[in-house]
């Protein structure tokens, strides 16, 4: 699967304000090249509001070039490639306007919105934002940084793909509902969710288990600290949660030196690359490694303990 994925930060309410923009390169399904640019915007007006979003203050770009300039470098990822944002709608239109601003001509891409995607297709969390999609993901990131916002855009992406065993975005569209969008310098068609997804294959989606606590014994997770990286197939991450500290444990939100039970959707962790795990998994492996008692299960194993 190729594509880019963006992330605008803006200095005020004004579409045409970037101060900020975050690109990732996915070719072939991995991240191959990170570009962050800080961006002058031609009216240095920034909103206390926006601020306190990103951090980004006048005096950190007044030095920076202004967008013209940042598109000379960045323009050639967009021509013809299939660009991803979160909430599409906005940074399409900061680049839309902002192009609009300095009379340049966009050339012919085609974008979809992962927020569009994830509130059709993780049906169990409670909102499609992009930090709340990531935690129920497992992939922590610093929110509000223009790359690190794209590096979890592209990451939602990957998931969605590798869940559906799908990498054609035509087809994934379809599965999941939402229409791909299309610029073509002055013409555009919105990215937007229509109609009813199609029913996903049961091999993608296990069935709800009921009655599920009926499985464990009454304590089958005392004094254990348990935390969960990866979608869950079986029930929703609050529900496990909840699960856990019924069952006489702790969940926590994030590995720490008390976790006792990662619980991943990978099979086995010795398998991946450093690189190619969550950050979660990663930190786990690490303190797992300095001699820190952490089990490591999948989830069928997670079901089965007693």
């Amino acid at each position: 699967m190729n594509f880019i994925a963006i992330d605008f930060e803006t200095a005020n309410e004004k579409r045409n304000s970037p101060c900020s923009i975050g690109i990732v390169v996915v070719k072939n399904g991995e991240v191959v090249e990170r570009i962050h640019h800080l961006i002058k915007p031609k009216e240095m007006r920034f909103m206390p509001i926006n601020i306190g979003i990103h951090g980004i203050r006048p005096a950190m770009v007044e030095n920076e070039p202004e967008f013209h300039e940042v598109w000379a470098k960045i323009k050639h990822h967009f021509n013809e490639s299939l660009v991803i944002a979160h909430n599409a709608s906005f940074d399409i239109s900061v680049l839309r306007k902002s192009a609009e601003l300095y009379d340049i001509e966009l050339p012919s891409f085609k974008y979809i919105c992962t927020m569009r995607l994830a509130k059709n297709f993780y049906r169990g969390i409670e909102n499609a934002k992009l930090n709340t999609v990531n935690d129920f993901l497992g992939y922590e990131f610093k929110h509000h940084d223009a790359l690190y916002d794209a590096l979890a855009c592209s990451n939602i992406l990957l998931n969605i793909s590798e869940e559906l065993r799908c990498k054609d975005i035509d087809e994934i569209s379809k599965l999941i509902g939402v229409t791909i969008g299309a610029v073509d310098n002055d013409d555009y068609k919105p990215s937007k969710a229509e109609g009813r997804p199609i029913k996903i294959s049961s091999r993608n989606y296990c069935p709800k288990k009921e009655n599920i606590y009926e499985r464990f014994e009454k304590d089958a997770f005392k004094d254990e600290v348990v935390v969960f990286t990866g979608r869950l197939c079986s029930m929703a991450r609050d529900e496990a949660m909840r699960l856990v500290r019924r069952l006489g444990g702790t969940a926590g939100s994030s590995v720490t030196k008390k976790t006792t039970i990662l619980v991943t959707n990978t099979k086995d962790p010795k398998e991946l690359r450093k690189e190619e795990m969550s950050t979660k998994l990663r930190k786990a492996t690490d303190l797992s490694e300095k001699g820190q008692n952490i089990r490591f299960l999948n989830e069928e194993d997670f079901l089965n303990i007693r």
